[in-house]
């Protein structure tokens, strides 16, 4: 796997433990934001560009069959988002920056992602996790680096850290522009009898219109808008609820890292042994155990413990290795970017219904409602895996019950 791929996923997971664990903690003490849906739009802004541009740019790389340029545009995208941050001095120049630079670097991930997948389509499990543990490396670094530079003042040190970041992010795009091999594929056939931009609308129409693809998504967006309804409060909710200094915080985003880090060469094998569908299930079901072990507990190195559990890399992988399998080659990019789409939306919808919550209730409720979706999104993927046992064994019977000459024929359809 190129190195330069794995260098562009530590640094976007570098990025986002500052855009998204540090940035609603500086926006709240440094610029004196009082209002926590505020906060909350902090992180749903971007992502609401982040889910046009999955949705765009990776429909663009399905028709164009490249995937360099998105690449790009993407590392681009972090440049400009983190060097300007520190140039505002209140929440909704920040808010508006932030809208704008997303739907640029909205594309990184899923392009990422697609990228891994094609150069090793026969271990897209083992792709995806290895990227992701970069990526998680990233946070690592993130997480310990920017608490401490955030215990020296969270203005100045948070900016040298935006900046620093930055820095490494332009000199990246300098070096994959040069250097990484852009990884040509057919495009998709929808680009060979209508205009770009009509192409980029069919190729995601279709993919949309695939039940199975959709169904995964739909879980996703549950899980995951559930989840931040909780993570676009976490560094708030630690410091101010449960309160705990800078430097704890900054241990248990550490902790969190560096666990999924550890954890991350496994999963893989335990996908393609068990199923991204079971995996799945499981990795919901124990964020029912995070969710109602935050919302008991009033101590903070119990909530850091909770938190730390290595959960992320089971979902994500799980649910990219099937948007990757319901979707062909040529259409991988917009498979993936409606997938990161689906985060996108759902990290939308979970800050706002954070930021109401806590306006209304106080902090103390955000956990309580995280652990609500998360029962949700584990009654729908235990149900999924249900269907498509019941699914099997139909198919097994059907084919045990078939003519030799059906039987071949049965076989081959399954295979497909």
């Amino acid at each position: 796997m190129p190195f330069l791929v794995l260098a562009a996923a530590l640094l976007e997971g570098l990025s986002l433990t500052l855009v998204q664990g540090y940035l609603p903690l500086y926006v709240r003490r440094a610029l004196g934001e009082t209002h926590f849906l505020t906060i909350g739009a902090v992180v749903a802004v971007p992502a609401l560009g982040t889910f046009i541009a999955s949705n765009f740019w990776g429909g663009l790389s399905d028709v164009s069959g490249r995937l360099k340029p998105f690449i790009l545009v993407g590392l681009v995208g972090y440049v400009a988002a983190l060097a300007g941050y520190p140039l505002f001095q209140h929440g909704y120049g920040i808010l508006l920056w932030a809208g704008m630079a997303s739907l640029l670097y909205g594309t990184l991930a899923p392009s990422l992602k697609t990228y891994v997948t094609l150069a090793q389509p026969t271990r897209r499990e083992h792709a995806l996790a290895y990227l992701l543990m970069s990526q998680s490396i990233g946070w690592f670094l993130g997480s310990v680096g920017g608490s401490r530079l955030l215990e020296r003042g969270i203005a100045s040190g948070f900016r040298f850290a935006l900046w620093a970041c930055a820095a490494l992010l332009a000199a990246h795009a300098v070096l994959v522009a040069l250097k990484l091999r852009d990884w040509r594929r057919e495009p998709a056939p929808i680009r060979r009898t209508r205009g770009w931009l009509e192409g980029v609308v069919q190729d995601l129409a279709s993919l949309y219109e695939n039940p199975r693809l959709l169904s995964v998504c739909v879980l996703i967006f549950f899980l995951v808008a559930g989840n931040y309804i909780t993570w676009g409060f976490f560094a708030v909710f630690f410091v101010e609820h449960l309160h705990a200094s800078v430097g704890t915080l900054g241990l248990a985003l550490g902790i969190s890292s560096l666990l999924g880090i550890l954890l991350m060469p496994f999963v893989g094998p335990l996908v393609r042994r068990f199923g991204g569908h079971r995996i799945l299930a499981v990795g919901t079901t124990l964020y029912i155990v995070m969710y109602l072990g935050m919302a008991l507990t009033r101590n903070p190195l119990a909530a850091a413990a909770l938190f730390a559990m290595p959960l992320y890399g089971m979902v994500n992988v799980s649910a990219s290795t099937l948007a990757s399998q319901y979707s062909t080659g040529a259409q991988r990019g917009g498979g993936l970017g409606i997938l990161n789409g689906t985060y996108a939306l759902a990290t939308i919808v979970g800050p706002l219904i954070g930021g109401s919550l806590a306006d209304r209730s106080g902090l103390g409720a955000i956990p309580w409602t995280s652990l609500g979706f998360a029962f949700l999104a584990s009654a729908i993927a235990w149900w999924s895996v249900a269907a498509k046992a019941a699914t099997a064994r139909a198919v097994g019977s059907e084919a045990h019950g078939s003519r030799p000459a059906d039987r071949s024929e049965a076989s081959g359809r399954n295979a497909d």
